[in-house]
């Protein structure tokens, strides 16, 4: 018995194995953990359990992470120098990577050939991007007279796209003919439809991809430039003339103050009228040449232009709307940013910055050309190897249009 006390311990002297205590952690607590997770991730993670399924689908979480993902922008690339497809590059910005993707008979993967591409006459471009979902244009020629267009929505990030929402128009129609430039793809918050507006000449009309339809808007005629118009939180803004009825900007046929900003509600489809820059009118004792651009840096609508073929200058509303609000954001010499004015530097468009160390991305359409300027150093750094011919800031998110 001795023996046996000696290594089996008696009931009143064993020590009973303690659970440790559970640790409740608050879904909020687990959301905001989550919501700083890629989509690559979280889209492992819905297999863990209901709850965390539940968690990640739940569109309070969804919008939580597109918040935080726009702190880490992307810019959409579109290369379509065979004219038949659109190689689509996802390039972080300040980063050297590049992930490419082929639209778009299948847009997770590189395709293996074009046959399809020509065997079925079809194009391809991105119109836009808003809450990590791009809008697609596609159009096939049906026979000699009538091609098929239509808007599909992608979001790369969850690998899913919409089916094809379609219409057909005559090919000798001018309504029918493409320019990818021409769309801008935007989203109404208050009825949580994503629209496209299209500028054709002097008119305008909004897709509304929830009802499938068409609508033309009112607003005062005149010129207007197609590929000037910008998405800022619920609007599309674009530059117009007044009293100009020319079908082309013609700088001996047009004066400053014809200049106006007009800006489309996507809710109430109605529109207010801006000016421009006060600091524009007094730049100039003759009309810019080149005619200036609407942009979008740090959700802030941007008026940038050329002064008299020596600097490039940009405005920026601090607050939309207000016209007081405008500061001259940037006004550097075209020597400065490295760049030939008449072969790169003519048609500049600012397409993003970064505040945390003051770099600027800067994009010709004319050369493809795109340069990297940090206002704080006053640094140059050319992007090669890159053709810029459509470009569009972009987040990944968990957002769908289904």
């Amino acid at each position: 018995m001795l023996q046996m006390s000696l290594f089996t311990p008696s009931p009143s002297r064993r020590k009973h194995k303690v659970s440790p205590p559970s640790v409740f952690i608050p879904d909020e607590l687990i959301a905001e953990v989550l919501s700083c997770l890629t989509v690559k991730q979280l889209l492992r993670l819905r297999c863990v359990c209901k709850s965390w399924n539940s968690l990640i689908s739940d569109p309070t979480f969804v919008k939580l992470h597109l918040n935080r993902s726009s702190q880490n922008t992307y810019i959409t690339l579109v290369d379509d120098d065979d004219f038949m497809v659109a190689y689509i590059a996802f390039f972080p910005l300040f980063e050297k990577s590049l992930n490419y993707f082929t639209l778009p008979k299948d847009p997770y993967f590189q395709m293996k050939d074009n046959e399809y591409f020509f065997r079925n006459n079809e194009l391809h471009f991105v119109v836009g991007s808003c809450n990590g979902l791009l809008c697609l244009l596609g159009h096939s020629i049906v026979d000699e007279y009538i091609e098929k267009i239509w808007f599909q929505i992608w979001n790369p990030a969850t690998k899913t796209i919409s089916q094809r929402l379609c219409f057909c128009s005559s090919w000798h129609d001018e309504d029918s003919i493409i320019d990818p430039f021409s769309f801008t793809f935007g989203w109404d918050e208050s009825t949580n439809t994503y629209k496209v507006v299209e500028l054709k000449s002097t008119k305008v009309r909004v897709f509304s991809l929830r009802d499938n339809t068409w609508r033309y808007i009112q607003y005062p005629h005149g010129y207007l430039s197609e590929d000037s118009a910008v998405y800022l939180s619920g609007r599309v803004s674009w530059l117009a003339i007044q009293y100009h009825s020319g079908s082309y900007y013609d700088s001996n046929d047009i004066t400053i103050k014809q200049f106006v900003i007009i800006s489309i509600d996507l809710g109430t489809e109605t529109h207010t009228q801006l000016l421009p820059p006060k600091g524009f009118d007094k730049d100039f004792d003759e009309m810019p040449f080149i005619e200036p651009r609407l942009s979008v840096l740090n959700e802030c609508l941007c008026f940038s232009y050329n002064l008299k073929q020596v600097h490039y200058v940009i405005w920026q509303m601090k607050e939309f709307g207000v016209e007081d609000s405008w500061i001259q954001f940037l006004k550097i010499n075209y020597h400065n940013l490295q760049m030939d004015y008449l072969f790169d530097g003519c048609s500049l468009l600012p397409e993003c910055v970064l505040e945390k160390n003051g770099t600027l991305l800067l994009t010709s359409r004319p050369s493809g050309k795109a340069i990297f300027y940090n206002l704080r150093d006053n640094r140059v750094e050319k992007i090669i190897s890159l053709w810029w011919w459509i470009s569009v800031s972009y987040v990944e998110s968990l957002v769908s249009y289904f």
